[in-house]
């Protein structure tokens, strides 16, 4: 069984991450780590014939098309911590006996979000994800400052709080199931199946308890305070991870539970309370983007824009919305992790956050012309700019919400212009600004390793964003399907 590789190869890295001590290998082995996830994934998409129906492993379109956000993101920002983490440790902002600690926490924090994936058991799902909260707790604190210490206490008292939630959801399913069958099951799948017959008000409890915990774990509006600081403080690398794949952790969750509530007879409601959430959280996301003068923490208020965005395709439930928000969930991960990606070459080059507290960035052209064009580009794409993806599922997305109301999409769009408003309100000034004569700090060079990431993925944005790659239609189709809302799109 092909899948059984997963946890050989994230065990065998971790060890060899204990036993070896020098910087080069062990960022080598945190690159291997999740590309070779990515190989396993990619085989596992194009030979559907090797799936089966393991009762260790949930392998379906949908987990495989999650895993594969997660394989890319993960993949692109061991690549670019070579560089980044080496040049912390040069500056002494890290310490070289904290490495071993970073590199076996980003691999564990790799191997505990595959299972979360891919465990058939919502009770190991929970036990998995919560995993994800402690060890990227780890990773933000991993520079032992005050700040970024205070953001993962933050982070984990908000998350694991949120979660206890969530658990007691999780026990109102299993005894849902038991009142039904006589036995009851924690099993995906098997939940799924016996949905149809379940009590309605005992389910549409379960749903608002889960929903607390992975909102929380997704930056939902109000469970989301932790985000703009902990995405702000924690090194760009790990950012970059957050945004682009531990956020996608709760999502996944909510559109696990979301395919169980369409069998039941408690749809509706729970369509309303997701729209509802949605656009609560896209307003405040979008607004509080307005004031925000700090670049990562600009970035992470657009995570929690996106996010809502996402949970109103879900919320919809349509085949349509639904495709649509997978769609943004793959383009929104790529084009966030080459913005926080940027951002830390900017970091390094001007060491912000600084003395003030702003971002004091100056004669940006002249000192980083690439992190200027990458982090334009970045936000012409979170704008929704054609040519880039999340130009087309916004399009999709509102066009579906129109079926149901059209306040929705205009009040959206109107939050979007907001949002473009403010990531223009912040470049373009920084783009004029200009250091006295001899006052400006040295150009700081960039090592290849950190560029290479962002231009993939800009490269990969563009064309997920232009050209519809063999197969994927159907593959989101498949995924949508496996949810249970059908293919008809």
């Amino acid at each position: 069984m092909i899948a059984v590789l997963y946890p050989v190869v994230a065990m065998v890295i971790l060890l060899l991450q204990l036993l070896l001590r020098t910087h080069r290998s062990l960022s080598l082995l945190g690159v291997i780590h999740p590309v070779i996830s990515l190989i396993i994934t990619l085989y596992f998409i194009v030979s559907p014939g090797i799936w089966d129906d393991s009762p260790f492993f949930l392998i379906d379109h949908m987990s495989l098309f999650v895993m594969l956000t997660t394989s890319i993101i993960f993949a692109a920002a061991a690549l670019y911590a070579v560089g980044y983490i080496d040049g912390l440790v040069r500056s002494g902002d890290l310490e070289k006996r904290s490495l071993r600690i970073f590199y076996f926490g980003f691999s564990f924090l790799l191997a505990a979000t595959t299972m979360a994936i891919f465990t058939p058991n919502i009770a190991l799902f929970w036990i998995c994800a919560e995993l994800t909260t402690v060890l990227s707790a780890v990773l933000i604190a991993i520079l032992a400052l005050k700040a970024t210490i205070d953001a993962s206490l933050k982070y984990i008292f908000i998350c694991s709080t949120s979660m206890l939630f969530s658990f007691i959801g999780i026990i109102f399913l299993f005894e849902a199931v038991r009142n039904k069958t006589g036995v009851g099951s924690l099993l995906w799948t098997e939940i799924v199946d016996e949905a149809a017959g379940l009590d309605s008000g005992m389910v549409f409890i379960a749903f608002v308890f889960f929903f607390i915990g992975f909102a929380a774990k997704s930056g939902i509006v109000p469970f989301h305070t932790w985000l703009p600081l902990a995405h702000a403080k924690a090194p760009s690398a790990v950012s970059a991870v957050l945004s682009g794949a531990i956020l996608n952790i709760g999502m996944y969750g909510i559109l696990r539970m979301t395919g169980i509530m369409k069998e039941t007879g408690v749809f509706g409601q729970v369509s309303v309370l997701l729209i509802v959430f949605a656009m609560i959280t896209i307003s405040v996301a979008c607004l509080s983007m307005l004031r925000q003068k700090k670049l990562k923490t600009l970035i992470a208020f657009s995570s929690i824009e996106n996010m809502g965005f996402i949970l109103l395709g879900i919320g919809i439930g349509s085949p349509v919305a639904l495709f649509w928000a997978l769609f943004h969930m793959l383009s929104h991960s790529c084009i966030k992790a080459g913005l926080f990606f940027s951002a830390g070459i900017l970091h390094r080059q001007y060491k912000v956050p600084t003395r003030t507290g702003e971002d004091e960035i100056g004669d940006l052209l002249l000192l980083q012309p690439f992190a200027a064009v990458t982090v334009m580009a970045g936000c012409a794409a979170l704008i929704g700019m054609p040519l880039f993806p999340l130009f087309l599922s916004k399009v999709g997305i509102l066009l579906a919400a129109a079926a149901i109301s059209v306040w929705i999409p205009a009040i959206v769009l109107l939050l979007f212009a907001c949002a473009g408003v403010a990531l223009l309100r912040f470049y373009l000034p920084v783009m004029a600004v200009r250091f006295p004569a001899g006052e400006g700090p040295v150009p700081y060079t960039a090592p290849l390793s950190m560029k290479v990431p962002i231009v993939l993925l800009l490269l990969l944005s563009i064309m997920i964003g232009t050209v519809m790659i063999p197969g994927e239609e159907a593959f989101l189709a498949a995924a949508v399907a496996d949810l249970g809302f059908g293919v008809q799109l």
